[in-house]
């Protein structure tokens, strides 16, 4: 009666020791899969990061590029603007010397009673309404 039960109690061993030795390679195998994983995992977040770092370097270019580029325009309408400017205030004191001189014809014939020829010197006129 001893022999059934020792047989069983092998066979029942015998199993254990299988599911054991099955777990331990289940476990293995879910190990090495995870190492895996892992790296596969470490390499995507490399390559993202680079993409990323790509992006943002290519953006920044484009940045400086278009900043470059605004700035370059605004200098060119800032110097036109500052060329108009200076042609029209030339224009304007040419035609306040003009006036002036129209003036001092008027206020001379009119101390004076009579239309009389002035002399005035249009480069002083134009110096100090320049300076003014």
């Amino acid at each position: 009666m001893l022999k059934p039960v020792g047989k069983a109690i092998a066979k029942r061993q015998e199993k254990m020791q299988n599911d054991l030795d099955a777990a331990r390679e289940a476990r293995q195998k879910a190990a090495g899969l995870v190492e895996s994983y892992e790296a596969h995992l470490k390499q995507k977040r490399t390559e993202a990061h680079g993409l990323i770092t790509s992006t943002v370097a290519s953006a920044n270019k484009q940045k400086a590029d278009k900043l470059a580029s605004v700035h370059k325009d605004g200098m060119g309408k800032l110097e036109t603007a500052k060329a108009e400017i200076a042609s029209e205030r030339t224009n304007l004191i040419d035609q306040l010397v003009a006036i002036e001189r129209e003036l001092v014809e008027e206020i001379t014939q009119k101390v004076l009673g009579e239309r009389v020829a002035v002399q005035l010197d249009a480069s002083k006129v134009r110096k100090n309404l320049e300076e003014t």
